[in-house]
């Protein structure tokens, strides 16, 4: 990214929850028009790993890795979701969490916290406008299922519902307010308070989606919403007009909120004071708390979403999923290969980075602050690309900063995090097309995080099998040689033999066969020690006779062969006179109490094959003999 363009990230909960979600795209819009690169980063919610554990979700804390990778790339600024990500935090543990981020100049949004500048609704106005219409319309017992009192927004809305109940002369009753969850677990919550407050007429909602499941429980109860209890949300959801009846709500637009805190990062890396702290939320009457002015808003009208395309739509996450799996034989090459689809699937670019080895991080551990990443793959529209194997090693802060990603262009990315369970893999950073991207992001996160797991079993895979093979050529090695002398074993000699047989295509070749005399003597005498001493000295003097040219083994005990293809200048008597002047050298040095001699029986033989070595052997096994008898007749001669 081009240095002269702030770079500025954005921590978001869960990216398809209405409220990250729009912020995320209130953001990516004013970076576009501000010319700002803009890194989104969704994680998901901290502080409430029991619930991971306890549902469906169980593995869903490794998103939130993206706050520690997050800390560690060195962006200029940091716009943080604080109220939303650490929503079962009170102020103290979000304020740890905003500290553990680092030294980058950080942004709260949604949660006023000590120390840090700070965005977020204006949420008593709302509150206040509420409450005013309920009590105007009638209605003088008036709950609020708040939240958790723990949360900024949920005890800031508490206040003004207090401070509302008192400026309109209405008694405040403790059993009118309960603590809820914030999403849909909130039901649970929502069926004791309605048992124990029967005299209820008016409930307040911390947000849209708690609103909902009130919903859920008044027509258990058989009680109408706007009639005999009135209902009203917080944010104004798409989906409040779609509820029966329509839900009144508190609109809070989330959008405005990721704009203002862009604005609010630029203006402060450029030096410019920006004191705006609140957006303004605004009170739309509807049917679930009825008036007779009661003018409902018309909201945007939904998008239209035929037949055709959702098919159009599956059939391309088909494709993607399909080619997320279609690797080739090399594993390396896999990483572009599960990048061809992105564009088609809303990613204009993207960039593949995996841990240079996976980490284990269990729901409670601590995942580490000093990672080692290697830069796999990109891709630009439809073309992709394999990062040279010299260049893939980077830092955490080169992931978001390197020359891979220079642009001429303002560029806003959103990352994924790769993971398996318990096992971290790496991140890929997006570059989405439009925000309706934001909606395919769980589906390629998941097909992403298959396909590099299953290339990291793949690697593992080809890893054990190219070091089983090199185990197995040693292996193979070793059952051709003979361990006392080094020189081949009987097999291995004549897999040798045969080899240079067929190179020699038909040639003469020498061919004979050794053994020491006396050995058993040496054995009987001296010790078997000794012996093998000796033999290792008869494989010395075949070597010595015939050098490298030759292939040379113990057929067993002393006896040993060779074979090479005959030379003009290499006959018979010169491979015997160069046996007599290695014994005789050795036997004048007098370091043995014996006298070291070795018998050859040499033959020079046309080879063809097989059958005319194992022939040319066994005449030179019957040569040394002859050799062997005649030094015993000259032997006996002498006495």
């Amino acid at each position: 990214m081009n240095k002269e363009r702030f770079n500025i990230g954005l921590l978001v909960a869960n990216i398809s929850d209405a409220f990250s979600n729009g912020l995320a795209k209130g953001a990516m819009r004013r970076a576009g028009e501000l010319d700002a690169d803009l890194v989104i980063i969704p994680g998901k919610y901290i502080g409430v790993q029991n619930k991971y554990e306890q549902y469906d979700t169980k593995y869903e804390y490794q998103y939130n890795v993206l706050f520690d990778i997050a800390a560690a790339a060195k962006l200029d600024y940091l716009i943080v979701a604080a109220g939303t990500i650490a929503y079962a935090y009170d102020a103290k543990k979000q304020k740890a969490f905003l500290d553990s981020l680092g030294d980058t100049p950080i942004l709260s949004v949604a949660a006023e916290i000590e120390g840090y500048d700070f965005l977020q609704y204006d949420n008593r106005s709302g509150i206040a406008a509420a409450v005013e219409h309920l009590v105007k319309h009638g209605r003088r017992h008036i709950g609020f299922m708040v939240g958790e009192l723990n949360n900024s927004e949920c005890a800031e809305r508490y206040a003004e519902y207090r401070s509302s109940l008192e400026k309109h002369g209405i008694e405040f009753r403790k059993s009118y307010v309960t603590e809820c969850d914030l999403a849909h677990e909130s039901i649970h919550d929502a069926r004791p308070f309605i048992e124990k407050n029967p005299d209820l007429d008016a409930v307040l909602c911390f947000n849209d989606i708690v609103a909902s499941k009130l919903y859920e429980v008044l027509a258990e109860k058989g009680l109408k919403v706007g009639d005999d209890i009135a209902v009203i949300g917080f944010d104004d959801l798409p989906f409040c007009k779609k509820l029966s009846p329509e839900l009144a709500s508190v609109r809070a637009d989330a959008e405005t909120l990721g704009a203002v805190s862009v604005e609010k990062a630029v203006n402060f890396l450029s030096g410019i004071p920006d004191e705006r702290h609140y957006v303004e939320t605004r009170f739309i009457p509807r049917a679930s708390c009825p008036s007779d002015d009661a003018a409902t808003e018309e909201s945007e009208a939904p998008k239209s979403y035929t037949v055709e395309k959702y098919e159009v739509r599956t059939h391309i996450e088909n494709i993607f999923i399909r080619d997320t799996l279609m690797f080739d034989s090399d594993p390396e090459m896999g990483y572009s290969q599960i990048m061809k689809q992105l564009s088609c699937i809303g990613a204009d670019t993207g960039f593949i980075y995996i841990l240079e080895e996976p980490i284990v991080h269990a729901v409670k551990g601590k995942f580490p602050k000093k990672l080692s990443w290697l830069f796999k793959s990109y891709s630009y529209g439809e073309d992709r690309f394999s990062v040279p194997a010299g260049e893939q090693k980077m830092s955490t802060p080169s992931v978001f900063r390197n020359k891979y990603l220079v642009s001429d262009r303002q560029r806003t990315l959103i990352a994924a995090d790769l993971y398996s369970a318990e096992t971290q893999y790496g991140i890929a950073l997006l570059e989405p097309r439009n925000a309706d991207f934001f909606d395919e992001l769980e589906i390629v996160t998941y097909q992403l995080s298959a396909a590099v797991r299953t290339l990291n079993i793949l690697k593992k895979q080809s890893d054990l099998l190219a070091e089983l093979h090199i185990k197995n050529l040693a292996l193979e090695e070793l059952s051709h040689i003979d361990e006392l002398t080094g020189a081949n074993n009987r097999r291995g000699f004549y897999m040798e033999a045969e080899k240079l047989v067929r190179a020699g295509n038909g040639k003469s070749f020498i061919v004979c066969y050794a053994d020491m005399d006396g050995l058993k003597a040496v054995n009987d005498t001296y010790g078997h020690d000794e012996g093998d001493f000796c033999i290792k000295l008869v494989a010395q003097c075949m070597h010595r006779i015939f050098g490298d040219k030759a292939v040379i083994g113990r057929m067993g005990g002393d006896e040993f062969a060779a074979i090479m293809i005959s030379e003009p200048d290499l006959r018979p008597w010169d491979i015997l006179a160069a046996r007599d002047a290695f014994v005789k050298k050795f036997n004048s040095r007098k370091n043995k109490p014996y006298q070291f001699n070795v018998s050859i029986g040499v033959h020079d033989a046309l080879i063809k094959n097989v059958y005319d070595l194992q022939s040319a052997v066994n005449i030179a096994d019957s040569l040394l003999y002859i050799e062997k008898k005649e030094k015993k007749r000259r032997a006996a001669t002498l006495m």
